[in-house]
């Protein structure tokens, strides 16, 4: 099966740091700038879509562009907590969208029930990532709020204090105040104690690797 569609073309502005790394990265991959900042632009455009897909609605058109760009497009061979890892979002969002663009390029009634084969350990797995995103539902303070979804996009492993800096003070000018360590581990103290204990779930901390969300122990 191919995918080919008309390509158009756009242009962007970049600031000059942007660009440099753009040509960096290009020229570790061997490929030109052009071309890299067109493969970016697709993960973009279906990580934006993934997250849709992580809400209750149903769109063809999303599910056929998605499935192209994760399916088609390279040559790579991809599973799905692979692919959740390089879209940024659940390994379960990344199932539903894989279903939806089976279902939608065979027809709702050809297509079969089960899209993607799973096992129980996969089952226990998926399972297991869906609670965490139910825990974005409660109610809670904006930083929590923060902190809580870059944990919940890395089910099972720890983060470290560096991305979860990067995205709590990603529109500071430099990055972050000086003390904005302290300030995630005070974040990640209280929404433990306030927000994740009663529902039964905490932040484990390791030293040197980051934070990890996981169940309490019983």
């Amino acid at each position: 099966m191919t995918f080919r569609s008309k390509m158009v073309t756009i242009q962007i502005t970049v600031s000059e740091r942007a660009k440099a790394t753009l040509d960096r990265q290009a020229q570790e991959r061997k490929i030109a700038s052009s071309m890299w900042a067109g493969q970016l632009f697709d993960m973009g455009f279906a990580a934006v879509c993934g997250r849709e897909k992580s809400m209750p609605v149903s769109d063809g058109d999303l599910d056929a562009i998605v499935g192209a760009v994760l399916l088609l497009r390279a040559k790579e061979k991809w599973d799905t907590a692979t692919l959740a890892k390089s879209l940024g979002v659940s390994e379960p969002t990344v199932v539903k969208m894989l279903e939806a663009w089976k279902i939608y390029r065979a027809g709702a009634d050809a297509a079969p029930r089960q899209a993607v084969s799973t096992n129980d350990t996969q089952v226990e797995s998926l399972n297991e990532a869906l609670a965490m995103e139910d825990l974005l539902k409660l109610d809670m303070r904006k930083r929590y709020r923060i902190v809580l979804e870059v944990l919940v996009r890395a089910p099972g492993a720890f983060v470290p204090m560096e991305r979860i800096v990067g995205k709590l003070f990603e529109d500071h000018p430099d990055g972050g105040p000086d003390d904005a360590d302290g300030i995630v581990h005070n974040n990640v103290s209280l929404m433990r104690r306030d927000v994740l204990k009663p529902h039964g779930w905490t932040i484990k901390a390791s030293r040197g690797e980051g934070y990890r969300l996981e169940r309490l122990q019983a």
